[in-house]
């Protein structure tokens, strides 16, 4: 009596092959949409990240000035009293270290630097212009990158009050556009100096 040979048959080996080749098509799939959320959250979280930074660095410096030191190049007041404008001007007194430096003979602040924000619509930045009000050297800066909107309003009744929003939005390589709908932030500086 001969043993029987056991293995295979070339039928159930292709059938295992097609299944498993399925799977692993899934399972790659499955990577393939998991590694585009990542990377849009990621996107998404790095958009709300420089937004926030540089809203933060502006109201840092509008606290500096005084309501009287801010150019005023707002538009008309609409409905609600408020006036907007989309470039902001505005001068800082002297950062100094010696208290003796950073004001005048009267108690005034002394004024070193004018600076502007304002939104290149080209390359969508927030770009910081600071020019020396003794050298008239002016020094730019990018504050945030993808930014679609930036606005600056405040009330008639206190103008010392601004609120900054800004807009972001990512457009890849492929068009599309992270998030859908641009991310919108806002931020209060209240203008204190003197």
């Amino acid at each position: 009596m001969r043993d029987a040979q056991k293995g295979f048959t070339l039928v159930e080996v292709m059938i295992v092959t097609a299944i498993s080749t399925v799977i692993l098509f899934g399972v790659f799939g499955i990577l393939k949409v998991s590694n585009e959320q990542l990377g849009t959250i990621h996107a998404k979280m790095s958009l709300e990240e420089n937004s926030r930074e540089a809203l933060f660095k502006m109201a840092q410096e509008i606290r500096q000035t005084s309501n009287n030191k801010i150019t005023d190049n707002f538009g008309a007041e609409d409905a609600n009293h408020i006036e907007s404008t989309n470039t902001l001007i505005f001068i800082v007194p002297i950062p100094s270290p010696n208290a003796a430096s950073l004001v005048d003979v009267n108690f005034d602040p002394k004024w070193a630097n004018s600076i502007q924000y304002s939104l290149d619509e080209d390359t969508h930045q927030i770009i910081r212009t600071s020019t020396d009000l003794i050298t008239l050297a002016a020094k730019r800066a990018i504050l945030a990158n993808d930014v679609t909107a930036l606005a600056f309003s405040r009330k008639a009744t206190t103008p010392e009050l601004i609120t900054i929003t800004a807009n972001a939005q990512q457009t890849l390589a492929n068009g599309k556009k992270i998030p859908a709908t641009p991310i919108q932030m806002t931020m209060q500086a209240q203008a204190r100096n003197p």
